[in-house]
């Protein structure tokens, strides 16, 4: 399986609606990321991304898209890190892909950014998410209870943080 992070003018943008089109997918992402997701919604992201010169990547497996990942950097007291977000279509789900490509996205951060954390917010039961960070280095540092209100009911978040000087390249 070859599992490369491409720049999204790279990518499909049917191929990612597709997969991003999937209530699986949407139940753990914010209410900014539509759904039902569409081939529109799919161009919108892709050309704002671009414009704006996001760091975001589309995941290609086998040369499909079927995901994305992406970083924000922080401004003011923040500046040396960033919070990193990711998905893929519930078909390719535990076949070690998001481990992997973490792995892969945290490698580039490292290297080519001036930063010295990574962080994550992750929903509580969003436990396939939690045991991929886990597996990447990254250690739980916090717990919000009732923190993300999103279809009618409260989640708890968990963040889960990783530190260069710990990192394992």
């Amino acid at each position: 399986m070859k599992i490369e992070l491409l720049s999204l003018d790279e990518i499909d943008p049917c191929q990612l609606a597709i997969h991003a089109n999937d209530p699986l997918v949407n139940r753990y992402l914010k209410n900014s990321f539509p759904f039902p997701y569409t081939l529109d919604h799919a161009m919108r992201f892709i050309t704002h991304s671009l414009e704006h010169n996001a760091l975001d990547f589309g995941i290609v497996v086998d040369g499909v898209c079927i995901g994305c990942v992406g970083a924000t950097f922080h401004k003011d007291v923040f500046i040396k890190n960033c919070e990193i977000g990711y998905w893929i279509g519930s078909q390719y789900w535990g076949l070690g892909i998001t481990k992997r490509v973490v792995k892969m996205f945290c490698d580039y951060l490292f290297s080519n950014f001036t930063i010295t954390k990574i962080y994550a917010e992750i929903y509580s039961e969003n436990i396939a998410s939690c045991h991929v960070l886990e597996a990447n280095g990254f250690q739980k540092e916090g717990y919000l209870k009732k923190h993300v209100y999103k279809n009618n009911n409260y989640h708890d978040l968990v963040i889960y943080g990783l530190r260069e000087e710990e990192y394992v390249y």
